[in-house]
């Protein structure tokens, strides 16, 4: 087994420590989209009330971060029929939520 080590080249620099806070930011917010129902806003809003204020300078916008939480959601998928998922046909007590479904929409 060979073990190759390389040599620092011109550009290395030590990491910006406060750039960690925005890193571990943006991996949280990403882990709690990708597991939660709630809204986009309370989940930044969650996230940013624990953030300390030395990191706020290195962070992006609102709307970047609101933009990554709707990515980070998987999308819903329709039915092999072509209609609505049943989870956008019933409340979440199980209820109807949609009284009549054209088929040609």
């Amino acid at each position: 087994m060979q073990i190759l080590i390389k040599e620092p080249s011109e550009h290395s620099h030590v990491p910006n420590p406060d750039r960690l806070h925005v890193i571990r930011l943006k991996n949280e917010i990403k882990q709690h989209a990708a597991s939660s129902e709630e809204g986009p806003s309370t989940i930044l809003l969650d996230v940013l009330r624990i953030t300390p204020l030395s990191a706020t300078p290195g962070l992006s916008t609102n709307d970047a971060w609101l933009q990554l939480i709707r990515r980070e959601r998987p999308a819903i998928r329709l039915d092999p029929e072509g209609g609505l998922p049943l989870i956008l046909r019933q409340t979440d007590r199980g209820e109807k939520l949609v009284l009549y479904e054209d088929n040609s929409m």
